[in-house]
């Protein structure tokens, strides 16, 4: 009975420690400055055009 506790105290404290899913991920449109990376946000079509000297790009 004692393991049985001591692993669900276990299994609770990693589930507390567990980060939480990101659900909000920013979308730029099609015009905007991107960066190919992704750490501007997502293109709405998927797609950003940077030239590779370049420091950010156009989402297409």
């Amino acid at each position: 009975m004692r393991f049985t506790f001591f692993a669900a105290l276990a299994l609770l404290g990693t589930a507390f420690a567990a980060p939480a899913p990101t659900t909000s991920t920013a979308t730029i449109p099609a015009g905007q400055t991107c960066k190919k990376d992704g750490s501007m946000g997502v293109c709405q079509s998927g797609y950003c055009l940077q030239d590779e000297r370049a420091s950010s790009g156009v989402c297409r």
